[in-house]
């Protein structure tokens, strides 16, 4: 078991270096040739790190790409190395000046996956944990990340993720297309009570050079310290948003929100 954990995680890494010098989406069968590994355990390697969030999967061109999530996992070091300044910098920015939770995401089939949090004052009364997958439909951060779908693929999302959700997040299709309406009219999202009662989220999405949204990025606190602060915070999100526009916002062994990562409708 330890020889075989010690090759998964030579070939994950050997992965994200294959991925970092192709700096294209890659097939499974290209994957295999890369790593020099039978195709079934390309397969199973690429379906667990999909799971994970670490890599989107196009159902229609049947490629793979790395996700935000593995930006995050580096980004870091840029500043100590002397490198610009990194996107995990840039949050901690953001969470000085809000001083509430921060949390970006992803989405991962029917969720919202949460892939980086950076806590606020409430360190015990909300759930919010990297790696966790949430409602696509139910959250703010979910909603942004569906508002740039179109509206037959919207509707196919919310059937499938009622089809998927607990009875008390399931939504009723016609009432969530208005809220959708709405969130892209303001182009951000609000939700309250789902992570816990009396907390609000803001989220806006996060787009790339190409115009996609690889990920979204929100707030989370009391209801009244988000509404205290809320002209605060959708600046601090549109300034944020308006950085993921710039050439060096993602800075991390060339893996770039305008290049590798992208939208995608997950399988």
């Amino acid at each position: 078991m330890t020889q075989r954990s010690i090759k998964s995680a030579e070939r994950t890494l050997r992965l994200l270096e294959l991925f970092s010098r192709r700096q294209e989406r890659l097939t499974v069968g290209e994957i295999a040739r890369g790593l020099a590994i039978p195709q079934p355990s390309a397969s199973m390697l690429l379906t667990n790190l999909t799971g994970l969030g670490y890599l989107e999967y196009d159902r229609f061109d049947r490629t793979y790409a790395p996700t935000i999530r593995v930006v995050l996992l580096g980004s870091w070091l840029g500043p100590r190395l002397g490198g610009r300044q990194s996107l995990a910098s840039r949050l901690d920015d953001l969470h000085r000046s809000m001083d509430e939770y921060i949390f970006v995401g992803i989405q991962n089939g029917a969720h919202a996956q949460i892939v980086q949090v950076e806590r606020g004052r409430d360190t015990h009364d909300l759930s919010i944990d990297s790696g966790q997958l949430y409602s696509l439909t139910c959250t703010a951060i979910g909603r942004v990340l569906l508002m740039s779908k179109p509206d037959a693929e919207l509707v196919r999302l919310v059937r499938r993720c009622n089809a998927e959700a607990e009875s008390r997040h399931r939504v009723d299709e016609v009432a969530f297309m208005k809220i959708m309406e709405e969130v892209r009219r303001n182009g951000y999202a609000v939700t309250t009570g789902y992570f816990a009662p009396g907390r609000r989220s803001i989220a806006v999405p996060i787009p790339s050079q190409t115009d996609r949204v690889p990920f979204a990025i929100g707030v989370a606190g009391t209801i009244e310290r988000i509404e205290a602060k809320r002209d605060l915070i959708l600046k601090g999100l549109r300034a944020f948003q308006k950085a993921a526009l710039e050439p060096d916002f993602v800075d991390n062994e060339n893996l770039t929100t305008g290049g590798v990562i992208e939208e995608r409708t997950f399988a």
